[in-house]
């Protein structure tokens, strides 16, 4: 700007003595100076005004870095804070957790040495009920020997009544039966034995002494059949009839067989335990019988 000056103020001495076409180049010269000096006031005003522009701009950003600056420090002085409230919660925790841990640790080393002892019960448990399990097995294994032998010496014994379909034997699951027909024992109608009956009972009384074990029960059945007659006064029913003829046979095996009367059990069942219908001769004839069954001791 001060060169455009210099060159203005060394024209104007010369207005004087150059010529009228000479002056009016050295205007023109003098109005293009003016207007580049015009022109370049314009740029320093802009100039100024865009640097005062800017140095408000980087004031107020100063400002508002500064109060971001205070902000972000009041900030971190709150989480700060916050973090110190959270360590110590979380050191709490953490205290807690631990005293579980040791609770924990302590129920299950006693429920390991409950499980231990329970374990070893149950062992002892299943030990006994193993050897329980094998003398009943072996028990049994005696019982059914022994029935079979009982069997086989009543079989034995009672040969030519079995034969001849007055007596049978039967032994179903370890419940031995000697069923006899009431005409081998007893008159029609009577309670009282007859002598062949009483071979018979002789027979089946020496197999019988040997069984401890068991209690012994004669069961007299009949047919349907009521009682008439005079007979009717001394047995007013067919289940008088057949307790007397259950009665009569236990008291021979207690006399004369030398069975223990506490393992004697004498029960009449009259009509009322028939293995056929009475609906023949035959039939009623099967119902009338005389059955000897050994059972467990009550």
């Amino acid at each position: 700007m001060n060169r455009y000056w210099l060159i203005a103020a060394a024209l104007i001495p010369l207005a004087g003595c150059v010529s009228a076409s000479k002056f009016k180049g050295q205007e023109s010269e003098l109005a293009s100076v003016r207007q580049e000096l015009a022109a370049a006031k314009a740029d320093c005003s802009a100039s100024a005004e865009l640097a005062k522009n800017e140095a408000e701009g980087l004031k107020a950003m100063n400002i508002a870095c500064a109060d971001s600056l205070t902000l972000a420090r009041e900030s971190n002085e709150d989480l700060h804070e916050a973090l110190e409230a959270r360590k110590d919660e979380f050191s709490l925790k953490v205290s807690g957790l631990i005293k579980e841990k040791d609770e924990l640790s302590q129920r299950l080393s006693a429920a390991a040495q409950e499980n231990i002892g329970i374990r070893r019960a149950n062992e002892e448990e299943l030990a006994r009920a193993l050897a329980e399990k094998k003398a009943l097995a072996e028990a049994g294994e005696r019982e059914t020997a022994r029935v079979k032998k009982n069997y086989a010496d009543l079989a034995d014994g009672l040969k030519a009544e079995i034969a001849a379909g007055a007596v049978t034997i039967t032994n179903l699951r370890g419940r031995l039966t000697v069923n006899m027909v009431d005409t081998i024992l007893f008159e029609s109608g009577m309670a009282a034995l007859r002598s062949g009956g009483n071979k018979i009972l002789d027979q089946v009384g020496k197999v019988l002494a040997g069984i401890k074990d068991k209690d012994i029960r004669i069961e007299g059945h009949t047919d349907n059949i009521p009682i008439g007659g005079e007979l009717k006064n001394k047995y007013p029913t067919n289940w008088e009839l057949s307790a007397a003829r259950a009665t009569a046979v236990a008291r021979y095996l207690q006399d004369n067989a030398g069975i223990d009367p506490g393992s004697l059990i004498a029960a009449g069942f009259g009509e009322y335990r028939p293995v056929v219908p009475n609906d023949t001769p035959e039939h009623r004839g099967m119902n009338r019988r005389i059955e000897i069954v050994l059972v467990a001791k009550e």
